[in-house]
């Protein structure tokens, strides 16, 4: 039987604040993701999402526990072949774009290319262009950052993330820049395409609707991890989070209510 693509065991994160103190930012955290898989992380400002989020990603690492990629324990990796399993492993998608402003689309998205295999290097231009037609933007790749529309700069970073074919697809609120119906179709085009080359996707979120796309939803509290029933998804993320659960309460806001239909916003981690 193959090992689970990732695999977390009581995972831990501290640091030493200077007056001594040690402070625990994640707390045995116990996760199994399989080639494929789609799991979300919900989790309010403040409760490790962003420090899960590097660790899973081979940015920082870890004071505890083990982290396994396809059974091997990264923390016994030195820096450079963390690096170069990270860039041929792993995709992020950000919340905010992070693209090259002086760069096209295509330039942009054949990036990561200029860092991969010497097959991937020669044919860059041909790799970008197929995954910016895939994203439904081949005709705009020749376009600025500044061009685009908030929708179409997060379909080039999809783009981006995906064109060297990563295992591991690392999604940081993806949608927290985008109103409701771009970001669900947003959503939709990475699940989609994840599926497509069995990748695993892992979300990190606090928006309860991208969290309900997944296969798999997970509450981080705390630094606690805890997995949630679908029975008891929405009320439990709800009250933990704070915010309103049901895609009723904001696709049909009130009208004798204005408070309703103004956009609901949370302090991002």
């Amino acid at each position: 039987m193959s090992a689970p693509l990732l695999e977390l065991r009581d995972l831990r994160r501290s640091v030493r604040l200077p007056s001594r103190e040690e402070l625990h930012i994640l707390r045995g955290i116990d996760l199994t993701v399989e080639s494929g898989d789609h799991v979300a992380i919900v989790g309010r400002s403040g409760s490790g999402k962003t420090t899960l989020l590097n660790l899973l990603g081979l940015i920082d690492h870890q004071t505890g526990g083990e982290l396994l990629f396809d059974g091997v324990d990264v923390s016994r990796l030195g820096d450079r072949r963390r690096a170069r399993l990270r860039g041929a492993s792993i995709g992020f998608v950000f919340q905010q774009f992070n693209l090259l402003e002086g760069r096209t689309a295509l330039e942009n998205v054949m990036m990561p290319l200029m860092y991969g295999s010497a097959g991937q290097f020669w044919r860059r231009e041909k790799l970008a262009l197929e995954m910016l037609e895939r994203v439904g933007l081949a005709d705009r790749a020749q376009q600025l950052p500044s061009r685009l529309s908030g929708g179409e700069q997060q379909r080039v970073a999809v783009a981006r993330a995906l064109v060297r074919r990563p295992r591991l697809i690392l999604a940081d609120e993806p949608t927290g820049a985008l109103d409701v119906t771009t970001g669900e179709a947003v959503m939709a085009l990475l699940d989609e395409i994840a599926r497509e080359s069995d990748a695993a996707l892992v979300t990190i979120t606090h928006d309860l609707q991208v969290a309900a796309l997944s296969r798999r939803s997970y509450l981080l509290d705390e630094g606690v991890l805890s997995g949630v029933g679908s029975d008891r998804a929405r009320d439990a993320l709800s009250a933990t989070v704070g915010i309103r659960a049901g895609r009723e309460a904001v696709a049909a806001p009130s009208a004798d209510d204005p408070a309703q239909t103004a956009p609901l916003q949370e302090t991002q981690a």
